[in-house]
């Protein structure tokens, strides 16, 4: 019984078909996941060193603080304030100083300037 070609089954003589860039796509794959790989192990690595180091400085930055909050409190009060009190009327006298507007305002601004 000879087989025909006709019948859906190959020749016995015929090799299978070639696989044509079936190798050439895998291999890229492979490399295109191994490539992936190490990018995200880097930064990976960067994020862990990141990380770490920003830890370390926020330590030290609460370790000043509480350095700061621990002078606060034991530092003395201010300081009484220094010069004229704001709140006080104080009593100027301005008969024989040159002025403006007339003598008997209800309200007198007197200025004083230094002209150095």
């Amino acid at each position: 019984m000879t087989k025909r070609q006709g019948d859906g089954q190959r020749p016995a003589n015929d090799a299978p078909p070639e696989r044509r860039g079936g190798e050439a796509l895998g291999l890229a794959t492979l490399a295109g996941v191994v490539a992936t790989l190490v990018l995200s192990f880097a930064s990976w690595r960067d994020v862990n060193r990141i990380d770490r180091s920003l830890g370390e400085r926020l330590g030290k930055l609460e370790t000043r603080l509480e350095q700061v909050a621990t002078r606060m409190e034991r530092a003395p009060a201010p300081a009484a304030q220094r010069g004229p009190d704001p709140n006080r009327v104080y009593t100027i006298q301005t008969a024989s100083a040159p002025a403006r507007g007339p003598v008997g305002a209800a309200v007198t601004i007197a200025e004083f300037s230094d002209f150095e």
